[in-house]
This record gives C-alpha cells, sequence and structure tokens, in this order.
C-alpha cells in the first residue's frame, strides 16, 4: 500500500479543532492565563524546523512533522490528572493515522515519539532516536526567554497584590531558574539556550536596577 500524501495544513486543521475546547479555557498547567495549546504547537513545530535543517539527510523528517503537530493533542480529552497526554496523545494520533489509511509500521515510529515527548530524562540517552531528541528540545524551547519572561508578568499580573516587584520575583523563580542549567543535546539547540539565557539575565539584572538601583550577582 502507498503511503498517503500528508498535507500538514490538513493535520494543523485536525489538531487546532480537536484543541479548541482546551483552549477555550486556557488548560490546568497555566491556570490564571488563557494559555493556548494549539499556539504552544505551532510555536514548537517552527522551532523543530529550525533544529530539522541540521539533520535532513539523518531523520525521518515527516515522522517528525506528524509527531510534532500531534504531540500534545492528547490535552484535547480534557483529564483532571494531564500527566498521561502524551500516551493519550500516540493514542488519538494513531486513530487518525489508521483513518487514512498510514502504514502501520511508520505510524508506530510516529506514535512512540508522541508517547515519549515528555520523558526528557532520555533526551541524552545514546538510543534515543533523533527525531525525539529534536522534538524534546523543540518543546523545551517554548516559553523560554522573552516569551518565558512575558509569561511569567502575565501570570503575576492576575493576582491581587501584583506590583512591579512580585513580578520580578516570579520571573526569578522560575525563568531565571529555569535557564541557569542548559539541558539540550545537540549544538544548535544548546547555542539558542544560551542566547536565550544571556536575554533573560540581561532582563532581570536590568529589572533589578531599575526598582533598586542596585543589582545582585545571579
Amino acid at each position: 500500500m502507498d503511503t498517503p500524501t500528508i498535507a500538514y495544513e490538513t493535520l494543523f486543521d485536525y489538531v487546532k479543532e480537536s484543541l479548541a475546547a482546551y483552549d477555550n479555557h486556557g488548560g490546568v498547567s497555566k491556570t490564571r492565563i488563557k494559555y493556548s495549546r494549539f499556539e504552544h504547537t505551532e510555536r514548537v513545530y517552527r522551532w523543530m524546523m529550525i533544529l530539522a535543517e541540521d539533520f535532513t539527510y539523518e531523520i525521518d523528517m515527516e515522522a517528525l512533522q506528524i509527531a510534532t503537530i500531534f504531540h500534545d493533542i492528547g490535552y484535547s480529552l480534557n483529564k483532571e490528572d494531564m500527566h498521561s497526554h502524551a500516551q493519550d496523545g500516540a493514542a488519538l494520533c494513531r486513530e487518525y493515522l489508521d483513518s487514512i489509511g498510514y502504514p502501520s509500521e511508520k505510524a508506530d515510529f510516529i506514535c512512540d515519539l508522541i508517547a515519549r515527548h515528555s520523558d526528557k530524562e532520555v533526551l541524552h540517552d545514546a538510543d534515543t532516536p533523533l527525531e525525539l531528541v529534536l522534538l524534546m528540545e523543540a518543546d523545551l524551547f517554548d516559553d523560554t526567554g522573552a516569551h518565558g519572561i512575558v509569561m511569567d508578568a502575565w501570570i503575576q499580573a492576575t493576582k491581587e497584590d501584583v506590583s512591579f516587584e512580585s513580578i520580578l520575583e516570579h520571573i526569578k523563580k522560575f525563568s531565571l531558574k529555569q535557564m541557569q542549567v542548559n539541558p539540550m543535546r545537540t549544538e544548535k539547540a544548546r547555542r539558542i539556550w544560551e542566547e536565550k539565557k544571556e536575554l533573560t539575565n540581561r532582563f532581570v539584572e536590568s529589572l533589578t536596577v531599575d526598582l533598586y538601583g542596585k543589582c545582585e550577582e545571579l
């Protein structure tokens, strides 16, 4: 059986429609802001394409693209416990691929990428497929750097007792702390992470000076 021609825009539309109800209430992981899981998916896909440029001849690009588009569709089930969203997403992707007659063996690999993408502990394991490494790295890039700073400020701004000082402390507690350890494996991803870390450090230093007239060493 020939592999069906994949129209990626059709996949995006399917995932967007599936996540519509979840995105409408903002989800459970970012409870105080209207955080769109579909927009997150679009951003992860863009990061994945940037990282994949260095490995065009080493990876199954179609499998990686499909897995990235479907990687968070499991949130659409709106469970109270979202820790199973990766496994749920793999099952939903399998259902979709079966419905279009996608080859079972290729679907197995795609669904395995989705099922394992939250297990970031295996990012540096030697036997982790490069496709999974790139998906994990792209996923980790979202909500970091400038975007992470804005999101931290947005979350903190929903509190009644918000202040410039409380926003700074929230950024230090989350974005700044997260950026200090580089989790990436591929060379390009490690370089981009360091650039995001430098931006975050400089922002915190500058805002600290603005608020207090001096900056403690980070």
